[in-house]
């Protein structure tokens, strides 16, 4: 049974031209009424396009909520992005023709809900590890709210949202540690975190973890018959890693200094640059913290 907004079918039918016979509006409504969204998205297109109702909130808002029943029982993916963006913008243009707001809060409700779909597509994609799905949607989350509102506070959605990006793409790495492009989109997607929130506790640690971790692997790599400039080469280049992970497994811990998995972190960061004064002393605090029940 399609859902429909009780509210909006009440607006309508108090409306003057709904006595007019034959009017394609009047139709529309009738068919969506009867949960026959193919017939209604016909007329309700066509009636948008009539001089009567081109500039009728009414009627784009009708269309609003047609095109966003037929998006949610939509079966196939390409077709139900098109549908909601249909949806979308006959919401949109409803509440842009609404001089006396008879219709804003139907709209905004529906457009509200269209929203929050896109980011709510675009976290399923990432939890499926479908992150070129996730990158398409998630813009358009963007772009919506931001149309709805141009001065909208984004931040913190577009944080939650690049620090998941990250960890799909911290978790193709770890999949195959020779695919280093995985590596390379990891750590952009954390920076651009720390580029919008430098506290941010997740990205600071995700990135130190995600620098040791590439130096342990390279000297993980190092065969017994390799030749001896071959092996200080390794090693210096997991130095570098190291020295990269230091300053953000140091700000995670400044944060938090209570929380094992940074002190943990920086013992074997400060051992693996031959610190073992520095690991000692983060092993130490380490130990101090009583583990908690089950870890």
């Amino acid at each position: 049974m399609v859902r429909r907004g009780i509210i909006v079918v009440l607006a309508l039918l108090a409306s003057p031209w709904l006595a007019a016979q034959g009017d394609v509006l009047v139709e529309a409504l009738r068919k969506y009424q009867a949960a026959d969204l193919v017939a209604a998205k016909a007329l309700v297109d066509s009636a948008v396009r009539t001089p009567a109702h081109a500039e009728d909130p009414e009627a784009w808002l009708l269309r609003g909520f047609v095109y966003k029943d037929a998006y949610k029982g939509a079966k196939d993916q390409e077709q139900g992005d098109m549908l909601r963006d249909e949806a979308l913008a006959s919401l949109f243009t409803c509440l842009g023709l609404d001089r006396t707001g008879t219709y804003k809060e139907n709209a905004l409700q529906a457009y509200e809900f269209l929203t929050r779909s896109f980011f709510n597509d675009a976290a399923k994609a990432l939890n499926e590890m479908n992150e070129e799905r996730a990158l398409f949607v998630f813009p358009k989350y963007q772009e919506a709210a931001s149309r709805l509102d141009p001065k909208a506070d984004l931040g913190g959605r577009t944080i939650e949202f690049t620090n998941a990006l990250g960890t799909v793409y911290t978790k193709r790495f770890n999949q195959d540690r020779t695919r280093t492009e995985w590596f390379d989109k990891a750590i952009v997607a954390y920076k651009e975190v720390l580029a919008i929130d430098p506290e941010n506790y997740g990205a600071n640690y995700n990135l130190a973890t995600l620098f040791y971790n590439r130096g342990v692997y390279n000297i993980q790599r190092i065969d017994a018959d390799d030749e001896i400039p071959s092996i200080l080469q390794i090693q210096e280049a997991s130095r570098e890693f190291f020295q990269q992970a230091l300053p953000y497994m140091l700000k995670a811990h400044d944060m938090n200094p209570t929380r094992r998995e940074t002190l943990l972190g920086l013992e074997g960061i400060y051992y693996s640059l031959q610190d073992q004064e520095n690991s000692d002393k983060f092993r130490q605090l380490f130990e101090e913290i009583p583990q908690e029940d089950g870890r």
